[in-house]
């Protein structure tokens, strides 16, 4: 039912013209946020912990553009079809300055890109204008519990040229990607198990991160190109490529996994920075802490939060040279 429900109003959203589509689109999520009180709370933790000193009212809009912003990747997915290398600029266009010479240096190395992004606005529509530019890739993502929607999605993801690599076993077929000199995504900016990844810093405070995208790039020594997608007015949208990431190699393999994974994590943290309300700020980021950090930061209230931040800041602070 759930996806004959899914591709049903997927179907919907096809047919209607966009600037209605769009409209229906912001004001379902302008309701759910409002109904939607779990993913709220999460949404302000996170807003606490990254923005402490921004007032509640700030805080606030930044959830709830974030929320239209996230169910954006519903309209623009359904719209594959009607996406080709003819029409593709009309939505999608590349930053003058940040956007095709931060690719082109990164191609030029001639190893394959590891392309590093989150999910930033309509995340899903980055690699597939991308591809319908005539750079194809392949990207990992987490299978969804629904079967039959998930093979649904990944038909439309691959309908544009790209390939679907599920985040299980993904290691293989990515490094057969890149030594075939082709390119592979990978989002980095959820939690993680730390079976897979190690606690790095963001926003100042341990998050269990993935290691894969370092361990990767120390392997192949293939560049990672941070790249993202910027919404602009009237619905439609800017890809960003910023110059590729320097790779920290000492020879201490544990002390690059974890330098190189920070400075990934950094990377994140000044886009989402430039950009708040376009990040996808109702997933629990810091659902993991290490010892010593209360272990379940979404149950305090916001003022035991407040209280541990502190503490924290305090902590650091003491403990800086001079």
């Amino acid at each position: 039912m759930v996806y004959m429900l899914a591709r049903a109003a997927m179907h919907c959203l096809r047919l209607i013209p966009r600037p209605l589509a769009v409209f229906l689109i912001r004001a379902t999520a302008w309701a759910a946020f409002y109904l939607d009180l779990r993913h709220r709370r999460i949404a302000n933790v996170n807003l606490t912990i990254a923005f402490p000193d921004l007032p509640a009212s700030r805080r606030n809009a930044i959830a709830r553009t974030s929320f239209q912003n996230t169910a954006m990747n519903l309209l623009e997915v359904s719209r594959f079809p009607f996406l080709d290398s003819t029409n593709i600029a009309s939505l999608v266009r590349y930053d003058t300055d940040c956007g095709m010479n931060n690719f082109h240096a990164a191609a030029s190395k001639g190893k394959g890109i590891l392309y590093l992004t989150g999910h930033f606005s309509a995340w899903e529509l980055l690699p597939a204008a991308h591809a319908l530019y005539g750079h194809p890739l392949s990207f990992v993502t987490r299978p969804l519990d629904n079967a039959d929607l998930g093979r649904y999605l990944d038909s439309l993801r691959e309908s544009v040229g790209n390939r679907v690599i599920h985040k299980r076993n993904a290691t293989r077929p990515i490094l057969r990607c890149l030594k075939e000199k082709k390119s592979a995504g990978i989002l980095m900016d959820q939690n993680t198990s730390l079976q897979e990844g190690i606690f790095a810093d963001f926003f100042g405070l341990p998050a269990a991160t993935t290691t894969g995208m370092t361990l990767l790039a120390l392997r192949t020594d293939a560049p990672i190109l941070p790249g993202y997608l910027t919404p602009m007015r009237r619905g439609s949208y800017t890809i960003k490529f910023l110059p590729p990431v320097e790779i920290v190699r000492t020879g201490d393999r544990i002390r690059d996994i974890k330098t190189n994974t920070i400075r990934l994590n950094r990377v994140l943290e000044d886009i989402i920075r430039e950009q708040p309300e376009s990040w996808l700020w109702g997933h629990k980021r810091w659902k993991l802490q290490p010892p010593g950090n209360p272990q379940d930061l979404y149950a305090l209230t916001e003022k035991e939060l407040r209280r541990f931040l502190r503490s924290r800041a305090g902590a650091e602070a003491a403990d800086a040279p001079g």
